[in-house]
């Protein structure tokens, strides 16, 4: 889990720290911050792929529908106006495998251990994107590296003898992409190897953006292909998991109390030569309603349901306006589930809202932990706080209620 973020300089912050919770939402009026928030976590997000500084920023040039888009305002944008570098620091707390040198032959050669590590990262954006100066740390004290001096476009790194020499030496590498790739990809420099870095890549790789279009789930799907950051293969997703009666019954009791009329089965129609598949919605009554028919609102909540349901346990999933299309009533049954998976899942959720509905049915805790962002006149940049952290929050919230903190832009001031 991402436990605490740090955005020194970087687009709309000066110096901000905030912790971060399983279920995150992120509160503010519109170009007060948030979507940047989420750049920041994409940009931790791309340095876990085989990519260059400038290539995370800028985006590939490579025509593909699977290449980096980049980061909005690419390096030009990154660095806050009137700055030329930025400083993100990220804490997470991440699940390794630990091996043991001595096994009875009936044990496991291995154990889940969590560890909790700290990094930290300075780019500079003009006139290249270069790496300034890169740490990782455990909670256990451990310095697994720590760049030293940069030196034109190439950075001193520690490094340690591979056959028994605790004495570490320092080598030059590029300083056009991260330290965390050269460990990632396990680099050897003759008899140099770089420090490990365990659990910490592992995670920026299960950090996901989900932008669920209704527009592209309403045709066939695959069974066994992944559902998409838009959704598009819904049907294959369902139809998957339909073939587990128990699965299939919790889809059914979920969509049931979403939907009017009500959902009271799921049938797919299968094209067995192409392997393509495509939802059914049985309505109470018998009607048969495809994919295709449904409105934008039912598959955006079933998209969100789906992803959530399928994302690998220590996933990071960003989403923004997560209640777009859904009605007042039903986005009670998104919070309810959103708590219910990142709890019973262990996955991470953190998502923007305009809606002060959506903050009426957080628990106690969650709503303590939203983020709330703001732009004020007589403080450069973006200010965010958690809610809990606010003066007075409860004492406010309990007579005034959270939709009238929220519409009447008591949380800005508060800031």
């Amino acid at each position: 889990m991402l436990k605490r973020l740090r955005l020194k300089d970087f687009k709309s912050f000066v110096d901000e720290q905030v912790t971060l919770a399983p279920l995150t939402l992120l509160v503010g009026a519109n170009a007060s911050g948030k979507s940047n928030f989420l750049d920041a976590i994409q940009f931790l997000h791309a340095n876990s792929f085989d990519l260059d500084l400038e290539q995370i920023l800028n985006g590939e040039q490579r025509a593909s529908p699977n290449a980096w888009r980049g980061l909005r305002g690419g390096a030009p944008e990154a660095a806050r106006l009137g700055t030329s570098r930025f400083t993100i620091e990220s804490s997470w707390s991440a699940q390794i495998l630990e091996f043991f040198d001595v096994l009875d032959s009936d044990d496991h050669p291995y154990h889940e251990i969590t560890v909790n590590l700290d990094h930290r990262m300075t780019c500079r954006t003009v006139p290249q994107p270069l790496l300034e100066a890169e740490s990782l740390t455990s909670g256990e004290g451990q310095v697994p590296f720590e760049t030293g001096a940069l030196r034109g476009d190439r950075i001193e790194v520690p490094m340690t003898h591979l056959f028994g020499d605790t004495v570490p030496e320092t080598r030059l590498l590029s300083a056009h992409r991260s330290v965390l790739l050269w460990t990632h990809q396990a680099a050897r420099f003759g008899a140099l190897v770089l420090p490990s870095s365990p659990g910490l890549t592992t995670a920026l790789t299960h950090i996901g953006f989900l932008s669920i279009q209704p527009a592209a789930m309403r045709g066939y799907g695959r069974r066994g292909a992944p559902l998409g950051v838009d959704g598009s293969n819904v049907s294959g997703v369902l139809a998957q998991l339909c073939d587990e009666p128990e699965a299939k019954r919790g889809l059914v009791d979920w969509l049931a109390e979403f939907c009017a009329p009500e959902i009271t089965d799921l049938d797919f129609v299968e094209i067995k030569e192409l392997g393509d598949v495509i939802a059914m919605f049985v309505e109470k009554g018998g009607k048969r309603i495809s994919a295709r028919s449904l409105s934008d609102g039912t598959l955006r909540f079933l998209g969100i349901l789906l992803a959530l349901r399928t994302a690998a346990p220590g996933s990071v999933l960003l989403m923004e306006e997560v209640d777009t299309g859904l009605h007042p009533t039903r986005i009670r049954l998104l919070l309810e589930y959103l708590e219910t998976v990142t709890r019973e899942r262990e996955i991470q959720v953190i998502a923007t809202t305009h809606s002060p509905v959506i903050l009426q049915w957080l628990s106690p805790e969650a709503l303590r932990s939203t983020l709330v962002f703001g732009r004020v006149p007589e403080h450069e940049g973006t200010l965010v706080r958690r809610l809990g952290d606010l003066p007075h929050f409860d004492e406010v919230a309990k007579h005034k209620g959270i939709d009238e903190l929220f519409t009447t832009g008591w949380m800005e001031m508060a800031l």
